[in-house]
């Protein structure tokens, strides 16, 4: 371990910068995600430096902006979406400093939500990320209906749509283990650090092992933070 001026615990055993992770827990939900996105475009940056135009992204595919991420949440609230925002941008919000590219949402599967699913997502011009050109793509309710996960380009950028997730099953299993978060003055829901745990645990690839390192940490904080209950 390395030894910090002052003697307080800088990292955990596993590695993980405790002193970020107290930091964000201090930030609203629009703080952290702002924060996020400003690490992450001077991540992308970084990234594209040294590149030749031809082999940077064109804008059609560029990642979420929390700074549109207010369009996208309007939208669903506006034709009352059932879903639960998932992995890493549920992470952010509660306090993690991992950053992503992308927003994963998991969404109920009734046929009024997938009506109400299309309504939002339709005006942001969605196409399927990552298939071949020759592969034809429609987005409209009956394709909703027959697929389960989509991974979408849109004009607020990439959104992946989950009917189920690993570890915990689809919406209605998510939304017991959901939290009520407030993002731009509306209220989201947001899967609990104990279901982002048992998500992590489930898929088990490697960045989710990391993920997973960092989510026990947040853990212990957020108990630590729980005002203790005085015996008579």
């Amino acid at each position: 371990m390395i030894e910090f001026y002052g003697g307080y615990e800088v990292y955990s055993e596993s590695g993980v910068d405790l002193t970020m992770l107290r930091e964000n827990m201090r930030l609203s939900v629009e703080e952290r995600w702002r924060k996020g996105q400003r690490a992450l475009e001077f991540a992308l940056a970084l990234q594209q430096s040294g590149r030749s135009p031809n082999e940077i992204a064109p804008p059609s595919a560029k990642p979420l902006d929390a700074r549109e991420a207010i369009t996208l949440v309007k939208l669903l609230a506006t034709h009352r979406v059932q879903y639960v925002i998932v992995g890493v941008q549920a992470m952010h919000a509660h306090g993690s400093t991992w950053m992503t590219e992308e927003i994963d949402i998991c969404y109920q599967r009734t046929s009024a939500n997938l009506e109400a699913l299309f309504a939002a997502i339709a005006p942001l011009h969605p196409s399927l990320r990552g298939a071949p050109p020759e592969f034809s793509f429609h987005f409209d309710v009956s394709t909703l209906g027959v697929g389960m996960n989509f991974p979408l380009i849109t004009d607020c950028g990439y959104i992946n749509l989950l009917g189920e997730v690993s570890g915990i099953g689809g919406y209605d299993q998510l939304l017991a283990q959901s939290v009520e978060k407030t993002l731009y003055t509306l209220p989201i829901r947001i899967l609990s650090v104990d279901g982002l745990i048992a998500a992590k645990k489930a898929a088990g690839r490697t960045k989710d092992q990391l993920h997973l390192l960092e989510l026990l940490e947040l853990e212990k904080m957020l108990d630590a933070a729980k005002p203790t209950e005085k015996t008579p």
